[in-house]
């Protein structure tokens, strides 16, 4: 188990990383924040009220369902740094609505659900179901959209 009182693993990641704003990634953010704190991944995860292997995994990069946006909020909070620091593009999509953020972007734009839907390569009906809620975007079809939709839509997500 990796913990900030494994000096030899902590001496190297900030070996690794100078500061905080040269962490690229989510995963090491979280480590990064978790050791400033001298704490080790299971006590992070009883002070938020999550799994101690979920939290492993976030800290590995591995994303899961039960990652909920309040826990996001919870382990920001904790660290006070932003969420957008932890959540990589897709988990962040999904913590700001998903659908429901789609259907602002759409409007944002002033397309219909068809312009939106021939801009990303989609079809209308993907659209819809996402929008309403009956579907959950996968991070395959994310991927999809973030490639046909350019720059503006990742840009418009980390607002």
């Amino acid at each position: 188990m990796a913990g900030p009182r494994t000096t030899v693993e902590a001496q190297a990641f900030y070996r690794m990383y100078r500061s905080y704003a040269d962490i690229p990634n989510p995963w090491d953010r979280l480590r990064w924040c978790r050791y400033g704190l001298d704490l080790l991944q299971k006590e992070v995860a009883a002070m938020v009220g999550m799994e101690e292997w979920l939290y492993r995994d976030l800290e590995s990069g591995t994303f899961h369902r039960s990652f909920t946006p309040e826990l996001a909020d919870k382990l920001a909070a904790l660290y006070g740094i932003p969420v957008e620091d932890i959540l990589d593009d897709y988990t962040l999509f999904l913590h700001r609505g998903g659908g429901a953020f789609l259907r602002r972007y759409r409007e944002a734009k002033g397309w219909n659900r068809q312009q939106l839907a021939d801009h990303a390569k989609v079809s209308r009906t993907s659209i819809r179901c996402w929008e309403s809620g009956q579907k959950t975007i996968s991070q395959k079809c994310f991927c999809h959209l973030v490639e046909n939709l350019g720059s503006d839509f990742s840009s418009m997500l980390r607002m």
